[in-house]
């Protein structure tokens, strides 16, 4: 049976790019699916070749919705581009689908994301594609949002991105967020999402400031979710940064001196530990419907039901 490679529900007739047309026009606006015209291996060239890359572990680069033609087309045309794609890697496997249903995960859990969604490239294989939400696209020309990282909020340079805490993070957000309380209680309840979710990836440049509208800056929604430790099941280390002044070994308490920090109610951060923790049953019908590899199915729930169990003891 197959699956809407956005909404991930199920497709009531064939199609070949595996989309409902709803989910086209509200992730790419368009009435049909954009073409892409590319598989794995061309497309990384072409993008490497046009200075279209964008630096990290995985192939990621930058594309354009290109209306100028027929028919719309996702290229690497010098334009602001509207969305990032990130492919499969030999290193490891099946990160787009990992990416994604984590995404999804997210969204139940009801974390605010970037738009996100997989795409089948010429070659069969599955590349995962973010709308990116720096950029407005009127008909005649691009508003380019103010949204810097907390790297640059720091002025640290990138490769000093593991350096420093989660609890500096929440001076980051209370010093220039018009929002702090909301966000901080958001910030905070991303960070137990990715506990629990094994994703220890969550360093300087994975949390960001925007500003939407009227130059009032806000924690933007969740990008780059990814349960790492299934990836890397060797890495000791259970967080980017520093919580609590460690990295490993970390229980609810932690969390919840954290919370204490930023100054959240005890009532709030235990409401959001009892919410997302009971939400396992509804991630394992998910995991199981989604794209990824039967193999790692069980391996994420059993990362997935540990971490809960550690958050949730006393």
């Amino acid at each position: 049976m197959k699956r809407c490679l956005y909404c991930g529900r199920i497709l009531d007739e064939p199609h070949l790019h595996g989309w409902h047309q709803r989910c086209i026009l509200s992730f790419f606006g368009t009435k049909e699916m954009p073409i892409l015209d590319f598989d794995q291996a061309n497309l990384g060239l072409h993008a490497t070749q046009s200075g279209y890359t964008i630096p990290g572990v995985q192939k990621k680069f930058s594309l354009s919705l290109d209306h100028t033609k027929q028919t719309d087309r996702l290229t690497l045309v010098e334009k602001p581009p509207g969305y990032i794609v990130k492919l499969q890697t030999e290193a490891y496997e099946a990160l787009p689908e990992l990416e994604h249903v984590v995404m999804h995960m997210a969204k139940i859990a009801k974390i605010a994301t970037v738009p996100n969604a997989l795409i089948q490239l010429n070659d069969g294989s599955l590349a995962y594609i973010a709308k990116r939400i720096d950029r407005i696209f009127e008909k005649d020309h691009v508003i380019q949002l103010p949204m810097e990282d907390f790297c640059q909020l720091t002025g640290r340079l990138t490769e000093d991105k593991y350096q420093g805490s989660y609890e500096q993070c929440g001076t980051i957000i209370r010093t220039y967020s018009r929002q702090h309380m909301l966000d901080l209680t958001n910030f905070w309840y991303v960070l137990v999402f990715c506990f629990i979710t094994g994703n220890s990836d969550m360093h300087l440049k994975n949390f960001s400031l925007y500003a939407p509208k009227d130059e009032h800056f806000q924690l933007t929604p969740a990008y780059d979710l990814l349960p790492v430790q299934l990836i890397l099941p060797e890495d000791p280390q259970e967080m980017a940064l520093t919580l609590r002044g460690k990295k490993s070994r970390l229980k609810r308490s932690d969390f919840l001196h954290l919370a204490e920090h930023l100054e959240m109610p005890e009532q709030v951060a235990e409401r959001l530990v009892k919410r997302v923790s009971g939400l396992f049953p509804q991630w394992e019908v998910l995991i199981k419907e989604s794209c990824i590899p039967d193999p790692l199915k069980p391996e994420l729930m059993e990362l997935i039901r540990s971490r809960i169990d550690r958050i949730t003891a006393e």
